[in-house]
């Protein structure tokens, strides 16, 4: 007899014995797999709560490009090349996190600063303030967006995970449990009734 997550199948009591502690195993993971899937939906709920500011960063960012069309407008190409030639890059070091077994990418940003020169106009000074302000409220979200996509796929996995071993492997192997507990109990029953006719047959033998 052979089951499809469990294989061939041999209806005696050592293999019925390893075949129980298997299915404990596999019920045992099932239940941490579900404690994972559980504390991975928290930490999703968490990270959607937090990306749902997203929409008010984009809109502080359109105001900074707004804001720095005008100073182009008012203080020219020469005096906007000034203010980004003055301008540091932006620093980042990615680094692995573990969340509940699952590694993200850690992005550390150093704060952000456009040029503010006193030399620079202030129309060019109060665009580059007002785009820095949004960049730098942009970056944790940039975080935090990788993190979810990685719980999210982790997350996928954990409960299909889940599925397979609660609707086809554990039912699977608890299947093949009754079919050698049945051919076992048979066996019993045949070898208990070959008994008693042998019993039976001796003792009228006795009797003759």
């Amino acid at each position: 007899m052979s089951f499809r997550s469990v294989g061939r199948v041999l209806p005696t009591k050592g293999f019925l014995i390893r075949l129980r502690e298997r299915t404990q195993l596999l019920k045992s993971g099932v239940e941490a797999l579900k404690m994972k899937r559980d504390q991975l939906v928290r930490e999703s709920q968490e990270l959607l709560e937090f990306l749902k500011t997203r929409s008010e960063v984009e809109k502080k960012l359109e105001e900074a490009y707004r804001m720095l069309k005008l100073a182009y407008t008012a203080a020219g190409p020469t005096e906007m090349r000034k203010a980004a030639l003055l301008t540091m890059p932006l620093l980042t070091e990615i680094k692995v996190k573990s969340v509940i077994g699952v590694e993200v990418p850690e992005i550390e940003f150093k704060e952000f600063h456009l040029a503010a020169s006193p030399s620079l106009e202030a129309v060019v000074i109060a665009a580059a303030r007002k785009l820095a302000e949004a960049i730098n409220e942009l970056l944790p979200l940039i975080n935090a967006e990788a993190k979810f996509e990685r719980i999210a796929e982790s997350l996928a996995d954990t409960m299909r995970k889940v599925n397979a071993l609660e609707k086809i492997i554990i039912p699977d192997h608890e299947a093949a449990i009754k079919y050698i507990e049945e051919a076992l109990e048979e066996d019993m029953l045949e070898e208990f009734l070959r008994v008693k006719k042998y019993r039976d047959i001796k003792r009228r033998e006795e009797v003759v």
